[in-house]
């Protein structure tokens, strides 16, 4: 991979070149768990980002679409400025510093959640349809939820030991009491959005990595945002985005506060198999770093929800694997 990488950079070298790009040389960057390729490309004028879909040529063209996607319903988004259909990059704007991950809990926090929120409202707000986007079978929540907590049951076979059986019962339990929410109007989706894939740069906040925007459920990213696999907020910050998102939604508070903790008890079920997914690929950190803030957020869905015979089955679990 490493040969393949090189020769890739010598393409996009050649070709920002031929474009009359003066190229100064590339940087490594940063890319969490992503297939993607970034570099940082330093121009006499600029820093540019090359975002290369070597790896995973089939995200090339869907990024690109989502990119408009998001700018028609003004969501910020770094602009492409060059994109190269033979070698399957494309030029970006780099914002220096910019990771919104980096203030939580510092003071910007409290302007960037705000913006999240607006940015998610946009974008589910249009009632235009585009065509070519994916829409996810009302099932999709379940189902991957399903197969998350398999997927952690089964890493830790030898200390759950039960675990075939309680993985059962799980299944029953969840398929009672998600019936009601596999009934719903798809709407655009990010699908991933929390800090790590927003941008904060001169007072706005940026949408990145929405190359898998598709149609689901409408709490989806709302609640991927407000209760992070990642890290925790205040019960009191988790109220104020909840009804923020209710007033520019127009959606009834109470409704929808039982709404949005299924949804994310169901996507963070999910995200714990993806956790040990992580672990088997050789990136052991996600597992080990989140794996108890995850598990966090799962018991406080199943509380308020009143899930009692649910949480005391995920219990068994968590204590077992510890």
């Amino acid at each position: 991979m490493a040969s393949q990488n090189k020769i890739n950079l010598i393409k996009i070298k050649n070709y920002l070149q031929n474009k009359n790009f003066k190229i100064g040389g590339f940087l490594n960057f940063k890319s969490d768990a992503s297939e993607k390729i970034f570099k940082l490309c330093k121009t006499a004028n600029q820093s540019l980002l090359t975002l290369s879909f070597l790896n995973k040529p089939s995200d090339y063209k869907k990024y690109i679409k989502a990119t408009d996607i998001l700018l028609s319903q003004n969501v910020n988004t770094p602009k492409i400025i060059d994109q190269s259909n033979l070698y399957k990059f494309v030029i970006m704007d780099y914002f220096p510093v910019a990771n919104a991950s980096k203030y939580f809990q510092k003071t910007q926090i409290k302007k960037i959640l705000p913006l999240a929120v607006k940015a998610i409202s946009d974008l589910q707000k249009t009632k235009r349809k585009f065509r070519g986007i994916p829409v996810k079978s009302q099932n999709n929540l379940l189902k991957d939820a399903l197969h998350g907590i398999e997927t952690f049951i089964d890493h830790y076979d030898q200390k759950i030991q039960i675990g075939f059986y309680l993985n059962k019962l799980i299944k029953v339990s969840l398929k009672k009491s998600t019936e009601k929410y596999r009934k719903y109007k798809p709407s655009l989706t990010h699908g991933d959005f929390f800090l790590d894939n927003l941008i904060y740069f001169n007072q706005k906040v940026y949408v990145i990595d929405h190359q898998d925007i598709h149609y689901n459920h409408p709490l989806l990213d709302i609640s991927s945002l407000i209760f992070d696999a990642r890290r925790s907020y205040s019960a009191k910050v988790e109220d104020r985005l909840i009804r923020l998102y209710a007033k520019r939604m127009k959606i009834n508070l109470k409704e929808l506060r039982s709404d949005i903790h299924m949804i994310s008890l169901l996507r963070n079920l999910r995200i714990l198999g993806n956790w040990v997914q992580l672990y088997k690929s050789g990136k052991p950190k996600y597992l080990k770093s989140f794996r108890k803030n995850t598990w966090g957020q799962i018991f406080k869905h199943v509380e308020y929800l009143r899930l009692w015979d649910l949480r005391e089955l995920l219990m068994e679990i968590y204590n077992k694997s510890k």
